[in-house]
């Protein structure tokens, strides 16, 4: 993954003031690993978003039980209006006893139960849990992501490290090797051209030195932004390890994990919602029964007492006629679950496809270090004895300048193959969600 792309995932974090760093202050991986799970504004985010969706989840399924509202009215009217509706009971006083004001205060309680509604409400509810699902299925696997990120940066501020001392050491070399030309020259035992020529390798190593350095602050900038803090101040790294990371499991055990994993199981949820959204629209097709029951108490300015009311109904709603839009939706429903079904299918060939890859970068990785290894030991002996060949008059300037490149140029390719089988171990680890590279 380059820097780029990393930092498009953590660009967010970097508006986030955070404690600085001293200069030159210490981080472990393990406390850089720690420090982005815990204060990473990204994780965060994702935290408060999976607990929202759980407590959505938990309301849906509390509508089940109905809701009880109180209410309350005051109106007043051109006329004296009767208080409450008229029944047999208050006609057996007679007309003229019926309780009539213009000013008139209502108040009580209505309540409403879902007895059936055809699977609208046990289907919505489903839905609902299952988003939290997926949720928490989304914090898992970018948690994962978050540490194999974490990784890459630190191994990459790793690597920077050490082809920064490589640079440095080449540097130092071609100083003294300048500064010996520079007093042969004067004697006239060797020709200023020797010179030249290695005030350029020189100048070029300088320009070299300071690229690495400036990814390397790249690298520090981007993995202080991740762990939440403002990407000011110096971090110093540990060395790169000299052991390499190994397979904990056998490939085939790591694919057959793979149906587990939070991509996959996201596609899986993704599916069970879209085949509860088709119940959903098919429910609109089914009638629905709902209890209602209120209490009133009903009264006037003018009366000496209050008229309560109660009443419980069973109300049943049958759908008849919709212009056909209850089919266009239940079809879309359909096409959204075969959509679902193609996404399902598609997330497991792609982390199959990803795990692939991660592994034959993984074997690469191992196999470029051992090569490394043995062009810095090649490289080395290359340079001592084209020294010895300059320092006697055997050899010529170019030879030198050449072997002394090749062999920090070796150096440089082992500090960033081991930083790369890092990365590539970590980056299994975030396919797989587990610690299958230790």
């Amino acid at each position: 993954m380059s820097f780029r792309s990393i930092y498009l995932l953590v660009a967010g974090a970097v508006l986030a003031a955070g404690p600085l760093l001293a200069a030159g202050t210490h981080l472990s991986l393990d406390d850089a690993i720690a420090e982005a799970l815990a204060a990473g504004p990204g994780l965060q985010a994702l935290g408060s978003t999976a607990e929202a969706d759980r407590r959505e989840a938990k309301a849906a399924s509390r509508r089940r039980w109905g809701t009880l509202d109180g209410v309350a009215s005051y109106t007043y009217f051109s006329d004296d209006v009767i208080v409450r509706p008229i029944s047999s009971q208050l006609l057996a006083g007679g007309f003229a006893s019926l309780p009539f004001d213009d000013q008139q205060l209502h108040w009580g309680v209505v309540a409403e139960v879902p007895l059936y509604l055809g699977g609208k409400l046990s289907n919505g509810v489903k839905i609902a849990k299952l988003s939290a699902e997926k949720s928490t299925a989304l914090l898992k696997g970018t948690r994962w992501q978050v540490r194999f990120n974490v990784i890459s940066l630190y191994s990459a501020a790793q690597g920077l490290d050490a082809v920064d001392q490589a640079l440095e050491r080449q540097v130092s070399a071609l100083q003294t090797t300048n500064s010996h030309l520079e007093l042969m020259v004067s004697e006239g035992k060797r020709p200023d051209v020797d010179r030249l020529k290695v005030v350029e390798e020189l100048e070029g190593a300088r320009a070299n030195r300071a690229a690495v350095r400036a990814n390397r602050l790249k690298a520090a900038t981007l993995l202080l932004a991740l762990m939440g803090r403002y990407p000011t101040g110096h971090i110093v790294v540990d060395p790169l390890p000299q052991t390499l990371p190994g397979l904990t499991e056998t490939p085939t055990d790591l694919r057959a994990s793979l149906d587990q994993v939070s991509t996959v199981r996201q596609a899986r949820l993704t599916l069970e919602q879209a085949e509860s959204g088709v119940r959903l629209a098919t429910s609109e097709f089914i009638p629905k029964v709902v209890a209602r029951g209120n209490f009133l108490v009903n009264d006037g300015q003018s009366l000496d007492r209050t008229y309560n009311t109660w009443a419980l109904s069973l109300g049943v709603v049958v759908p008849l006629i919709h212009g056909g839009a209850r089919s266009e939706h239940r079809a879309a429903a359909k096409e959204r679950r075969q959509a679902a079904e193609h996404a399902l299918v598609k997330a497991q060939l792609d982390t199959a496809a990803h795990l692939e890859d991660a592994l034959a970068e993984f074997e690469a990785a191992h196999t470029a270090v051992e090569a490394a290894e043995a062009r810095v030991a090649a490289g080395a002996e290359a340079a001592r004895i084209e020294q010895i060949r300059y320092d006697t008059g055997a050899g010529t300037i170019e030879d030198l300048l050449r072997a002394r490149a090749r062999e920090e140029g070796a150096r440089s390719a082992l500090a960033l193959a081991r930083a790369q089988a890092l990365t590539s171990g970590a980056r299994i680890n975030s396919i797989v969600e587990k610690e299958a590279v230790l």
